[in-house]
């Protein structure tokens, strides 16, 4: 009976320190792209070059160049120290205009600013004229490894909003003129950032997660874990790192919306975070705004399959449907962002 406390605690830590491990290399995305030049990377297969993907005629339909129609070949290297914390999160800048608003994008866990879900987003603003930026949170790529550990958007969202108060404090840009976006586990940090920082007036929302409870389940199933060692996941958490991996919820974002502007956009073959999560950040956020207009939502099928060198033939439809609608995608994402350029004046 003495020993059981202690195994549900172990239990927990392999579960916690899985399922939440880092991968700061960024392997998949770093060693091959930069603003000026990107492809996807799905699986650790090259998704241009893939014979068995709908990718490339997809991309190239409305862009003869490919994702070379927005590439972005002019860009600065920043770095943001916090104030309250010992982290430094360094970004990508892409600045064009001093009266064009500013776009901050936010990539997913175990990933960084090198992956197409936030390059390919930021070259199609970049290429309407706005001036983005793409930045690594803490524990991923080139920032600040602090604990190895990534908290799902518990932490991050204040990595978000120290980048966001940057672009105010060294570029002078009003908060209204800033607007953020996020893929996948960056999409959940917005989220959670749109509720703490009521200032934060825009965000673009693609395959967000909505509960915390939620997903952790469907992220130990995802990773192979029990599911029903979630709770001793989340104590482990506490007790080991500080960390409550279930103080902030993204869908908090969506209920306190109010006058401010929520996008939301979501695959619905998505299998990594499900369309559920999607579907009710978008009836929270309509439910919670001040006006119906406030709130967009774009659900759609949308699916890769290709083969992959190491795991043979792969379905993917998580954040793809900036890669299967890619012109419809484009389109979105300005009129989102055209919002932005309302403000001025």
């Amino acid at each position: 009976m003495f020993l059981m406390p202690y195994g549900y605690f172990q239990a927990g830590m392999i579960v916690y320190s899985g399922a939440t491990l880092a991968e700061p290399t960024c392997e998949d995305h770093a060693p091959y792209n930069t603003p000026a030049s990107f492809t996807p990377h799905l699986w650790g297969t090259d998704m241009i070059d893939a014979a068995a993907s709908n990718l490339t005629t997809n991309v190239t339909a409305d862009a003869p160049g490919g994702l070379a129609s927005w590439s972005m070949p002019v860009w600065s290297n920043v770095t943001v120290h916090m104030n309250e914390e010992p982290i430094a999160l360094q970004a990508w800048v892409v600045e064009q205009d001093p009266d064009e608003p500013w776009v901050l994008f936010v990539h997913g866990i175990r990933s960084c600013k090198a992956n197409h879900e936030v390059l390919l987003p930021a070259g199609m603003l970049a290429e309407a004229g706005y001036n983005v930026v793409m930045m690594d949170m803490r524990d991923h790529w080139e920032s600040t490894l602090e604990d190895g550990q990534v908290s799902a958007g518990q932490k991050e969202w204040r990595d978000v909003v120290a980048v966001w108060e940057w672009i105010q404090d060294e570029k002078g840009v009003p908060a209204e003129r800033i607007g953020v976006m996020g893929a996948s586990m960056g999409a959940g940090t917005v989220g959670i950032a749109f509720a703490q920082e009521p200032g934060m007036t825009s965000v673009f929302l693609d395959s967000p997660f909505s509960n915390m409870g939620d997903i952790i389940v469907e992220e130990l199933a995802f990773r192979g874990y029990p599911t029903f060692l979630k709770d001793a996941g989340i104590f482990a958490g506490r007790v080991s790192s500080g960390e409550d991996l279930v103080a902030h919820n993204p869908i908090d974002g969506a209920h306190l919306i109010g006058n401010r502007s929520m996008t939301i956009v979501h695959g619905e073959d998505d299998m990594r975070i499900r369309i559920h999560h999607g579907e009710a950040m978008c009836d929270a956020a309509k439910t919670a705004a001040s006006q119906p207009d406030q709130v967009t939502c774009w659900f759609e099928s949308s699916q890769l399959t290709f083969d992959s060198t190491n795991d043979g033939t792969v379905v993917e439809g998580h954040v793809t449907l900036m890669l299967t609608h890619t012109p419809l995608y484009e389109q979105r994402l300005l009129e989102w962002a055209e919002g932005l350029r309302a403000t001025a004046g």
